[in-house]
């Protein structure tokens, strides 16, 4: 009986400990963390509904007006992570479209304090099932496409992409597998056996806990893309013979970032190309796609992994070790992870195993 309340009041411990972290630090927090503490107060007051179903209740069923509280915020969560999504990739929806999809929610509570029964349950399983579909899809479609904004901005995305949170978002898709099955059986019999209550929530409350760590620590705020990205308000265009200029722009920006090794500036973003060569970032990032056949992102760092292993092959041919962080410091990396990732990326394989698989014999180095 003790193992089966603790876990059945994990998610709501999970979620107020979060919700109490992020409202603590509202006021140093940004548009994305301020919904997800929207988030886990909603969460808050569903897993509370839960405890309450498994340590209360039971079998006998909330009444009829928890009932409505638990089927609305049940409906909300989903959405509201949608919400939170947008604002995490710089998408925010319009206030009336955001109300919008929390309708549903508010329009099941209603039915179940007016008219209850098995077809409203049948309405609120289908809502939620569509829900979660409609979320995973386009969420993870808007995830993708902030990555790609950020590789075609900036040098280097360490800490920038939202990978992970893409992880969580199928993480979250398999969790509601569980919880459709979960209903499938029906809450008299999960409530009535302890494992059936770590199935259902334990792994809840593990996404949840991962969640809340990923969104209150992360650094990098969509605010800060906004604004270094900023309206080009001197585009140029290709006027009399668009072969020709383009090709020029091309010779223009090797000789910035090959000959004049420009890509050993840390930190550099297309518009810092695009204003050295006298250009638009539109068209620096055509190039590059069209011509070169890669993001910006991994251009800067395919010349910056070339430039490291030059480095590597130095400190090994003098007899000096060199450490990791000193070169990626010097090769324009902003620190030893960038280095080490993108190192693994254009390589296959770590600094160390490439040096032993291009170290110079002692003839080659004479």
């Amino acid at each position: 009986m003790q193992t089966g309340l603790f876990f059945s009041v994990l998610p709501l411990l999970v979620c107020s400990f979060w919700f109490i972290r992020l409202i603590l630090s509202i006021g140093r927090i940004d548009a994305a963390q301020r919904m997800l503490t929207f988030f886990f107060g909603i969460c808050t007051v569903l897993y509370s509904c839960h405890a309450l179903l498994y340590n209360v209740y039971a079998a006998e069923g909330l009444p009829r007006p928890l009932e409505a509280v638990w089927a609305a915020c049940s409906l909300s969560v989903y959405p509201v992570y949608y919400l939170y999504i947008c604002r995490l990739t710089a998408r925010p929806l319009q206030l009336s479209s955001a109300c919008l999809i929390l309708i549903p929610g508010l329009l099941v509570a209603l039915a179940i304090l007016i008219a209850p029964g098995k077809e409203t349950d049948t309405v609120r399983a289908v809502l939620n099932g569509i829900q979660v579909l409609c979320v995973a899809g386009f969420g993870y479609h808007r995830l993708i496409a902030f990555d790609r904004e950020l590789q075609e901005f900036y040098a280097e995305t360490e800490g920038k992409d939202v990978r992970i949170v893409r992880w969580l978002l199928v993480a979250i898709l398999l969790t509601s597998v569980n919880t459709v099955v979960l209903n499938i059986l029906g809450r008299e019999q999960v409530v009535r056996s302890e494992w059936l209550i770590l199935a259902a929530l334990d792994p809840i409350a593990i996404l949840l806990f991962v969640l809340g760590y990923i969104g209150y620590t992360r650094t990098f705020h969509a605010e800060q893309y906004i604004s270094d990205n900023t309206p080009e308000t001197d585009a140029m265009t290709f006027s009399s013979n668009p072969d020709e200029q383009f090709n020029a722009l091309g010779l223009r920006i090797e000789q910035l970032m090959v000959k004049e090794a420009y890509y050993l500036h840390p930190n550099i973003t297309i518009s810092d190309v695009a204003r050295e060569v006298g250009s638009c970032r539109t068209y620096v990032s055509n190039y590059v796609n069209q011509q070169l056949g890669c993001s910006f992102s991994d251009y800067v760092n395919q010349l910056r992994v070339s430039h490291a292993k030059m480095l590597i092959q130095q400190h090994d041919r003098h007899g000096s070790s060199g450490k990791l962080s000193a070169i990626a410091t010097e090769a324009g990396f902003s620190g030893e992870q960038s280095f080490y990732r993108n190192f693994r990326k254009f390589t296959g394989m770590t600094p160390a195993v490439w040096l032993e698989t291009h170290r110079e014999t002692p003839r080659q180095q004479k």
